[in-house]
């Protein structure tokens, strides 16, 4: 740890790497891209997550000739405008997404508000709810009495939602469900954000090679689409995007449309879905290997008046904790130097440092989680602070003053501005399709594997398991 080419020398402690002169950078990418291990497991095995652990959940390493810093606890560091956005793949991955621009890009407000004035807004979610549960008590019904790929499940389920949904993308008439079938866009539609994941988390560049299959994607879905989108709700988030960008919602604009505009709208329509359906699956998943927990879900969904905190609520944020919808190590680089305070000491980081936020050990914090490495919503409920209502309790989780679960930032850094800007839309989506599941539904599963899937930079099951649906007697939807 007292390594010459310590940065940091009795103020971070230094991991020197198995390399002494490419520190970690060929180690990683042989572990994480060769080998197919998740980031996080890196970290484990390379003594770097111990050396943080030991000396207040920061460590600095070189990664190639370049210096990094690893954290793994939740405490936000510095400000947003010391970093870059992202990679620097970022913008060439996502197009004009707001997610690929800088803090202070004058155009990004602009964008997150087309966003927010749908996924982030409370009232506009609670109108969606007698949708929500139509569509999702629809779906399921042709589904029971068979063997069901959870993972492929929870990906056409929320699809299938979110393209009738009022308001929100509004694609009837060819749905992101039958995008995931089509053999012309499913690599790309259901692959788009594992190949972006390759390079945001494990430094891979090769995972930029689909990018540009996006764009026929895009505009077969517009066009396919069009009278269903031109008779939207105002809130429609790709309406928003073409009134952002000046142009009238027109099958020319669409034929048109350049290649940053869209991967920045098939970002917000891939983003909408596919992060929603990971998570699910986790909750899924750690529900049936909880007995318990599953107990309490089932009496929760049957039940005719709500808890305060709801269980089905809380146990998909202890899903979120421990699984999520984000790679398990993100890091973004620092463009100028900024101090930050570790231990009681104040230091300068200096320009072209790569943070990494290990998110997977973080959420896993023994000094906040009594149980961390078990799914229990009772370590949710340890985060109640003095003012949370009962009711929205989940919510205030979700508002960017709180740092207790990275499961919506790539970094925690101060007033959290990046955080995603559909976090309230997704979580409630999925507390509602579990009610409609366990709520009429008699569910079994077997074959299912919690850790973590290899070669495969998104967090994933390793296996997912086998789920079956059998309707309740007396609670099977009604055909109405």
């Amino acid at each position: 740890m007292n390594n010459p080419q310590a940065p940091f020398v009795g103020l971070i402690a230094h991991h020197p790497g198995p390399c002494p002169v490419r520190g970690h950078g060929d180690a990683f990418h042989q572990a994480t891209v060769e080998q197919g291990l998740p980031a996080t497991e890196y970290f484990r095995l390379s003594g770097i997550r111990d050396c943080a652990r030991q000396t207040g959940g920061l460590c600095s390493f070189w990664m190639g000739e370049r210096l990094a810093l690893y954290q793994l606890n939740n405490r936000p560091l510095l400000d947003d405008e010391c970093l870059a956005a992202s990679t620097e793949a970022n913008h060439e991955l996502f197009g004009g997404f707001l997610g690929s621009l800088h803090i202070s890009d004058p155009q990004r407000a602009h964008k997150r508000r087309v966003v927010e004035q749908a996924l982030g807004s409370q009232r506009f979610i609670d109108g969606l709810k007698p949708d929500i549960c139509r569509l999702a008590a629809a779906y399921l019904r042709p589904l029971q009495d068979q063997p069901l790929c959870m993972e492929h499940l929870a990906l056409q389920w929320v699809s299938h939602v979110d393209s009738h949904l009022p308001g929100v993308l509004d694609c009837r008439v060819k749905t992101l469900a039958q995008y995931l079938e089509d053999e012309r866009f499913r690599a790309v539609v259901g692959g788009f954000f594992e190949q972006a994941s390759k390079v945001i988390s494990h430094d891979d560049t090769q995972g930029l090679e689909q990018h540009q299959a996006l764009m026929p994607f895009v505009k077969d879905l517009l066009l396919s689409n069009f009278q269903s989108i031109c008779a939207a709700p105002a809130s429609n988030l790709i309406l928003g995007h073409f009134a952002l960008w000046g142009l009238a919602f027109t099958r020319q604009n669409i034929e048109a449309l350049n290649l940053d505009r869209a991967l920045e709208i098939g970002t917000i329509i891939i983003a909408t879905y596919d992060t929603t359906a990971l998570s699910l699956l986790w909750s899924m998943a750690h529900i049936e290997r909880s007995p318990q927990t599953k107990r309490e879900v089932i009496a929760a969904a049957c039940a005719t008046r709500d808890q305060a905190p709801h269980v089905i609520d809380l146990a998909v944020m202890e899903a979120l904790r421990l699984g999520g919808s984000n790679p398990t190590v993100l890091w973004r680089r620092t463009i100028k130097a900024c101090e930050i305070e570790h231990a009681g000491q104040r230091l300068v980081i200096p320009p072209d440092t790569l943070l990494w936020l290990d998110r997977w050990q973080a959420n896993r914090d023994p000094n906040v989680f009594p149980r961390p490495e078990v799914f229990d919503p009772g370590n949710i409920l340890v985060l109640q602070e003095n003012g949370d209502q009962p009711h929205a309790f989940c919510t205030s989780l979700l508002a960017r003053n709180r740092y207790d679960i990275n499961s919506f930032s790539m970094l925690n850094t101060r007033r959290n501005p990046r955080k995603c800007p559909g976090r309230l839309f997704s979580v409630r989506m999925q507390s509602l399709l579990l009610r409609e599941l366990y709520g009429h539904y008699e569910v079994s599963s077997e074959g299912i594997d919690l850790s973590l899937r290899r070669h495969s930079a998104m967090p994933k099951p390793a296996r997912p398991g086998v789920i079956t649906l059998r309707p309740k007697a007396s609670g099977a939807p009604s055909d109405e």
